[in-house]
């Protein structure tokens, strides 16, 4: 019995010397909105846009300037193999550091 008394009264005084710090947890919202927010992302759309436009500026440019036409199928599978471009460039392992 006197063993816990001991042990109460000192537990007492020993943690009465600590000053602990009062924590404060700021709300970070959803998933979704962090990751919309994130630099990575940002620049991941940045670099899918401008591969995008450059690819279809490469179809403009080669193939549809004689022909009168501003779109079609070719169009579509530039503007996809820019926006992949663009994707893997920021995404890629070799492009975070990570070779």
């Amino acid at each position: 019995m006197w063993m816990i008394i001991y042990f109460h009264i000192e537990n007492y005084f020993f943690m009465r010397t600590y000053n602990f710090k009062k924590l404060e947890i700021k709300p970070q919202g959803t998933w979704i909105s962090r990751l919309l927010k994130s630099e990575h992302a940002k620049k991941t759309v940045k670099y899918a846009t401008a591969g995008a436009v450059i690819g279809y500026m490469l179809f403009f440019f080669s193939d549809a300037e004689g022909s009168g036409m501003y779109w079609s199928d070719e169009a579509l599978s530039n503007v996809i193999m820019g926006l992949g471009f663009g994707i893997f460039l920021t995404n890629s392992p070799c492009a975070r550091g990570k070779c």
